[in-house]
């Protein structure tokens, strides 16, 4: 694989290397059981807490493989976690979008460098430097248009459209296929630009919508027609959708927001306006073999779109869609009910899945002590 020589950066590691009686492998195997013991210690050391309630893990290298589960998918009725449970993933969305966008710029549809008002004039008119922005300046951040989730009205809406049973302690928001259009018009038009295009870097949801909305207009299908032809069937994915947008193709663990004896049940709480930016449900099966078909460019024709992928926009850690740090690339998630982050680490060609059944606490927290255990291993793999 291509990488950019200062992203391979070896992990400082002060264990030593364990002592290997095999090396080679048809395929991964488990990793030794005193390290699968000491993984799963540590997840259900988090659990036990209530934070979170359940969680999967998986690691996916080479020659090893761990795929573990703990907690419970549903408090109410007590079931355990399961490590093919699925997710609600949020932002990790952004990789799919800019993954097809990418696709779309290969296959020569668009460019990256396309103007935004070159496929949605309408919508760039109505933007803070609207004819400056590009499909570019949308995939890293660097737009400075506003982002939709910082609206005074975003949170007030989804709490005034929720139905909270104060029995259950459910919460739920019906699913709706809202019109990214009418999205921009309530959350974004008429306000303020962050910045010049270009001249800064900020996270902004808006960038991930208005990107699906590129999709739409130059593959002239909807956004989850276009994931699934150009990733989940080439990859063989078929635990993934986008939630109220298409029939979904397995069942959402439940997921919940609050703490201790505040905690909410708001797996029915559909927090669709996501779409491209945040809405898609998957496995941890799944995002294992998204990631392997992302860095192992098996998802594109031509080598320089994954170093395009990979390459942080100036003074930035974010490529097209990837936050890239010095020993790992890949996103993290969060949406009502959810935590959730995908890593690849290129020094050792691998992996790491992590998924909380909460939004009231952070995966990125637990990763290091998760991973801690296979380290030598996968060092040695090296």
């Amino acid at each position: 694989m291509r990488f950019r020589t200062a992203l391979l950066v070896t992990l400082m590691l002060l264990t030593p290397l364990p002592d290997l009686t095999a090396t080679a492998q048809d395929g991964p195997q488990a990793f030794p059981p005193a390290v699968v013991a000491e993984i799963q210690a540590e997840m259900d050391n988090l659990t036990a807490r209530g934070l979170p309630p359940g969680m999967v893990v998986w690691i996916d290298a080479p020659d090893y493989q761990f795929a573990g589960a703990s907690g419970f998918a549903d408090l109410m009725n007590e079931v355990p976690m399961s490590p093919d449970g699925a997710f609600r993933i949020g932002s990790i969305t952004k990789m799919f979008t800019a993954t097809v966008i990418v696709q779309l710029a290969e296959e020569g549809v668009l460019t990256l460098d396309d103007p935004l008002a070159l496929w949605l004039p309408e919508v760039a008119d109505q933007l803070p430097y609207g004819d400056q922005i590009t499909l570019r300046h949308l995939l890293t951040h660097t737009s400075g248009v506003f982002n939709i989730v910082e609206s005074d009205l975003y949170f007030g809406d989804l709490l005034a459209e929720a139905e909270i049973d104060e029995d259950t302690g459910i919460a739920t928001l019906a699913c709706v296929e809202r019109d990214p259009y009418d999205t921009l018009a309530r959350y974004v038009y008429g306000e303020d630009a962050n910045f010049e295009p270009g001249t800064g870097w900020y996270y902004s949801n808006t960038n991930y919508t208005l990107l699906g909305m590129v999709i739409e207009a130059a593959a002239e299908v909807p956004l989850a027609e276009a994931y699934r032809t150009h990733i989940y069937a080439p990859l063989g994915m078929v635990s993934t959708f986008l939630d109220c947008y298409e029939d979904p193709v397995v069942d959402v663990v439940h997921g919940y927001t609050g703490f201790g004896d505040s905690m909410t049940d708001v797996t029915e709480l559909h927090e669709s306006v996501g779409w491209a930016a945040g809405g898609l449900v998957s496995t941890a099966p799944d995002l294992i073999t998204f990631a392997r078909g992302l860095f192992s460019e098996a998802l594109f024709d031509e080598p320089e779109s994954l170093v395009a992928m990979t390459t942080p926009a100036p003074g930035s850690s974010y490529g097209l869609g990837i936050m890239v740090k010095a020993e790992y690339m890949g996103h993290a998630g969060g949406i009502a009910g959810f935590r959730t982050l995908l890593h690849y680490v290129p020094a050792f060609d691998t992996v790491v899945v992590m998924l909380y059944n909460t939004d009231s606490t952070n995966p990125e927290q637990g990763r290091a002590n998760v991973l801690n255990p296979a380290l030598p291993w996968l060092r040695a793999e090296d």
